[in-house]
């Protein structure tokens, strides 16, 4: 115990101390092609890493105690002043005490003609409407895991759309096909699973968004926001090992069919597992956003809900079913009470505060226990029960171990047993994080969050459990080394789930122009 309060002291008196720190380079300060190197090393005591070490890094973090990589990579930034352009990316990374010694972080290669581009291959991406830096991430798609390499088309800023109420409407959107890139990870990872359990190679994705936006910022401070997220895993080869011990294998239908039931949900065939024959094809997710924003001159402040689903209960609040008379009856599952609720705040031009989030999660109602048939037939259509991010034949939302969701939802990697399930879908969080620019040569970083975890509908707790979660980060750019960055961080964590953790991580970085 006294151990436990000499590092929480240590953490809280060393805060000063990081409050020193970054003034972080945009690539897009770069013209054209620039290169990226950069090297992290991280030490810590406890069960693992701490929390926000870990988390929302793209995949490249290890639980373990101690950890170091060196990644490089070459970019091709996007010629702003010309209608059709292109840019390309490459990045790798060694490393020592991850899930892999080698990762390709990134190697893309985009075309841009107007408001629309084609991506193909992997690359960083963010959380729709969340803050890079501070936000802990979106419910359905956060930062947290190694990019998941895909074909993509649309829209990715908000363009005006002067077909519709002149220059007050504005819209984004994609969709995209790719395919898992964890095979190895799995098979290595499930070699000492338990009997029962279950992984999957070979797995397809698919990820579609549409967003709207009406506001005028030249002639109104206020705009609004709603979108759709949807995601899909389809396709696939199932191992699973037998209580006999035997591992048997089966392959889930991966026909163009696949494909367009991915892009329009729909059940699967006649040659899919039964369960998915009731079902959608694959497994499909996603979110409901929705924003207000004010906008000023010299501050902003944005309010968002996000509202995850799992099935028709979740995506329309409404959901059927039919009695033994072959009745329709509808039941209702409004109000959402599940969701993230945020507010961000960026602050007049200082030198103490940019920007601060605060975010709340709740995701204990999950369309609450099992609903059976209203006429008491077992037989009948259930619902209920969503058990978020879990899927018979793909395990779970995660890939490479780490999930793709917020990382409050635990990754699979702390699993005490080998399984990629995320056993830890109910819970409610408060987050906070906020950033600031002392100088022109130091800036900072504070994430914290508390968070109380229930477990599942399914496999409750038989206690809930909490987590405390803290980081202070700097980075240091000096003026006279331009591209150069230092970056040192603290963290911590009290938590009966993942361990009383404390430790740090330095990074140095290295950003250089390779020619105009």
């Amino acid at each position: 115990m006294k151990r436990e309060i000499r590092q929480s002291l240590f953490f809280i008196l060393s805060l000063p101390l990081l409050v020193c720190a970054q003034e972080q380079t945009s690539n897009d300060e770069w013209d054209k092609v620039f290169y990226n190197i950069e090297t992290g090393i991280a030490a810590s005591t406890g069960k693992h890493a701490p929390f926000w070490l870990i988390s929302n890094r793209h995949g490249l973090s290890s639980l373990e105690n101690n950890s170091a990589n060196l990644s490089v990579g070459l970019f091709r930034n996007f010629d702003k002043k010309c209608g059709f352009t292109w840019a390309y990316g490459a990045e790798i990374a060694g490393a020592w005490n991850y899930t892999s010694p080698f990762y390709i972080q990134q190697l893309y290669a985009d075309v841009k003609y107007s408001c629309w581009e084609l991506s193909l291959g992997s690359k960083k991406r963010w959380s729709e409407g969340k803050h890079r830096t501070l936000s802990g991430g979106g419910l359905t798609f956060s930062p947290n895991a190694l990019p998941i390499p895909q074909v993509r088309l649309g829209i990715k800023e908000y363009t005006t759309a002067p077909w519709l109420f002149n220059e007050w409407v504005q819209v984004k959107g994609h969709f995209s096909y790719g395919r898992h890139t964890d095979d190895s990870f799995q098979r290595a990872y499930m070699a000492n699973a338990l009997t029962g359990s279950r992984y999957i190679e070979n797995v397809l994705f698919h990820e579609k968004t549409a967003f709207l936006k009406i506001g005028n910022r030249s002639k109104a401070p206020l705009s609004a926001e709603v979108g759709l997220e949807m995601y899909s895993q389809f396709g696939g080869r199932v191992w699973e090992k037998r209580p006999e011990g035997d591992i048997i294998r089966y392959d889930l239908p991966h026909t163009y069919k696949e494909y367009i039931k991915a892009l329009i949900p729909m059940a699967a065939g006649s040659d899919a597992p039964e369960m998915e024959q009731a079902n959608v094809n694959g497994n499909i997710l996603g979110s409901w956003h929705f924003a207000l924003n004010y906008e000023t001159g010299s501050w902003s402040i944005k309010a968002y809900y996000e509202h995850f689903y799992e099935d028709h209960s979740g995506l329309f609040g409404l959901d059927h079913h039919y009695n033994r008379e072959g009745v329709r009856e509808w039941i209702t599952y409004l109000p959402w009470r599940d969701g993230l609720y945020g507010l961000e705040f960026t602050a007049p031009k200082n030198r103490i505060i940019n920007t601060i989030v605060y975010e709340y999660l709740t995701s204990r109602d999950q369309s609450g226990p099992i609903l059976q048939n209203p006429s008491g037939d077992m037989s009948g259509q259930a619902g209920g029960m969503d058990w978020y991010y879990i899927h018979t034949y793909y395990q779970s939302w995660q890939h490479w171990g780490m999930s793709i969701c917020n990382p409050h939802t635990l990754s699979p990697l702390y699993n005490e047993e080998p399984t990629l399930t995320m056993p830890n879908q109910r819970l409610r969080s408060h987050h906070i994080g906020f950033d600031g620019q002392p100088t022109n040569t130091l800036h900072y970083r504070f994430m914290g969050s508390w968070s109380k975890h229930w477990g599942s509908l399914e496999d409750p707790l038989p206690t809930p459990l909490t987590q405390l979660s803290l980081m202070g980060e700097l980075t240091y750019s000096p003026l006279k080394w331009r591209g150069w960055q230092f970056t040192g961080a603290l963290a911590l964590d009290r938590s009966l789930l993942i361990g009383n953790n404390f430790g740090g991580m330095i990074t140095i970085r290295k950003i250089g122009k390779i020619k105009d």
